[in-house]
């Protein structure tokens, strides 16, 4: 018998997108994403996704986000001892699932009403732990700081941050960037043509959720937090273009700042500043 769930905040029920568009891209024959979990979990829900059917710049876009931040990961895992991986605003993300690597501790991270759901239609594991609490607060961190003090740590930020005011982002930044110098923290952002001008994600046009924040510039975060060193700023639509259609991964692709106006995909070192 399929779940209903009334989410009690509108942001909260947009995790539903890229659990949607995951599970989707995982039944084609050639995915970028093969996600098993995320098929079973959104088969569990009793939601009415066909909301999202014509969103196809989202639909393309969830699943290169989820891939470029899973290489990301993977690769700390590959290059650290004892590597700590924090999704923060996790919603019902499967990159636990999806990467299985013994050599790593996960931690999924998000408010208590999505974390509530979280435990009963995904039990937690011994390597993958569950937060609930607000990525404004900062309790939770020192915990982590404290569990893991010779670990090495990078949080994964996605799908999160343009829903908060520009403040409250640098608050998080400079928050994280105290706690975890030697870790990695990789995010991605909606620009300024969104942000100042009302324009949605395709995925969002009769949603109430409004993007609150926008960076076109990832090299304007460095002078928000120093300790904090642009790793990549990466455009979306020149990862597999031929998913974009001709005109966004044949053209537009080719005038990144004009793609970064409408997203890009970060990912920063965090650094010990004296």
């Amino acid at each position: 018998m399929k779940q209903k769930h009334e989410f009690k905040s509108i942001v909260a029920e947009t995790l539903l997108i890229p659990l949607y568009m995951r599970a989707k891209e995982s039944r084609r024959k050639q995915p970028i994403l093969y996600d098993k979990a995320a098929e079973r979990l959104a088969d569990s829900l009793d939601y009415d996704y066909s909301r999202f059917d014509h969103a196809m710049l989202s639909e393309v876009g969830c699943v290169v986000r989820g891939w470029y931040f899973d290489r990301a990961v993977r690769r700390f895992i590959e290059r650290y001892p004892h590597p700590v991986v924090v999704n923060v605003g996790c919603g019902l993300d499967t990159r636990f699932q999806r990467i299985a690597e013994p050599k790593a501790i996960f931690y999924d991270m998000d408010l208590p009403e999505v974390i509530a759901l979280r435990r009963e239609l995904i039990p937690e594991q011994p390597a993958n732990h569950y937060i609930a609490d607000s990525l404004l607060q900062t309790g939770w961190m020192d915990t982590l700081r404290l569990a893991h003090p010779d670990a090495q740590f990078i949080f994964i930020v996605e799908g999160v941050l343009m829903y908060f005011y520009e403040h409250q982002v640098k608050s998080f930044l400079h928050n994280i960037a105290l706690r975890f110098s030697g870790g990695e923290l990789w995010f991605d952002v909606c620009g300024t043509m969104m942000s100042r001008h009302g324009v949605k994600p395709d995925s969002l046009r009769n949603h109430e959720a409004c993007i609150r924040s926008g960076l076109d510039d990832g090299r304007l975060v460095e002078r928000w937090e120093p300790s904090l060193k642009l790793i990549e700023q990466a455009n979306y639509m020149k990862l597999f273009r031929n998913r974009w259609g001709f005109f966004f991964g044949q053209i537009l692709r080719r005038i990144p700042r004009l793609c970064y106006r409408f997203s890009s995909l970060l990912g920063y070192s965090i650094i010990a500043v004296p």
